[in-house]
């Protein structure tokens, strides 16, 4: 058994591309002894190494993060990623007192460097056959974009129906047409009751004076009988 082992061989990558994904890498130190590990990249823009430099003691395991930061397009579909890492791992016996792999490992690297144990890792990119490209998601795009105007058409149109439905009715020149037809109806009848008081009064008058009449020449017959006898 190797001192160190270190794994995967290859790095695979699956789309989509254009957003950040991870994948990992293990150290294992079989030895009796610390060692410390350093990660290169020949793609530094594009990759974020977490940790790219630490201590794995005896016996122990330390996965590493490769952090793809997303590419700006989908790739071709026969594109070929030629991205590599380089894995360093050096004894350690000494003590650190605290300081960082990266500030130490200049020393490190010269007092141990033949019994270095490294290895490269290729990067492959897994690239869907069903991914869209971007002529196709262009399509896609104004196809969204159609069916969301059209869907707000839809929407639109039943709010100006209701719209209608709720219209008040004018009942105001209804109700004053009424009340006229009611004038109307009863002003006919307050002629004849005028007209019939007019009467009662001209009849109370007209009886009134023939009373009187009467009473006058039963006193003009009563004075011719009293000169005659």
């Amino acid at each position: 058994m190797s001192a160190v082992t270190i794994q995967p061989d290859v790095l695979e990558f699956k789309s989509p591309f254009t957003v950040q994904s991870t994948e990992y890498a293990s150290i294992t130190n079989n030895s009796n002894e610390t060692i410390a590990f350093k990660v290169k990249t020949t793609a530094p823009k594009f990759y974020c190494v977490r940790p790219n430099a630490a201590v794995v003691a005896p016996g122990e395991t330390v996965q590493v993060q490769i952090i793809l930061l997303g590419l700006s397009e989908e790739p071709a579909a026969d594109f070929k990623c030629r991205d590599k890492f380089l894995v360093i791992t050096l004894p350690a016996p000494y003590d650190l007192d605290g300081k960082p792999v990266a500030d130490v490992w200049p020393s490190l690297e010269a007092e141990f460097k033949q019994q270095a144990v490294s290895k490269k890792m290729k990067v492959k990119y897994v690239i869907s056959s069903e991914q869209p490209t971007q002529q196709q998601e262009q399509e896609q795009q104004q196809q969204v974009q159609e069916d969301e105007v059209n869907q707000e058409q839809i929407v639109s149109e039943p709010k100006e129906i209701v719209a209608e439905k709720k219209e008040p009715v004018q009942t105001k020149p209804i109700e004053k047409e009424i009340i006229r037809e009611a004038k109307a109806e009863e002003s006919p009848m307050v002629k004849v009751e005028t007209s019939e008081k007019k009467a009662t009064a001209f009849s109370e008058s007209e009886d009134l004076l023939n009373t009187n009449t009467l009473i006058i020449i039963a006193l003009i017959a009563l004075l011719l009988g009293w000169f005659y006898y």
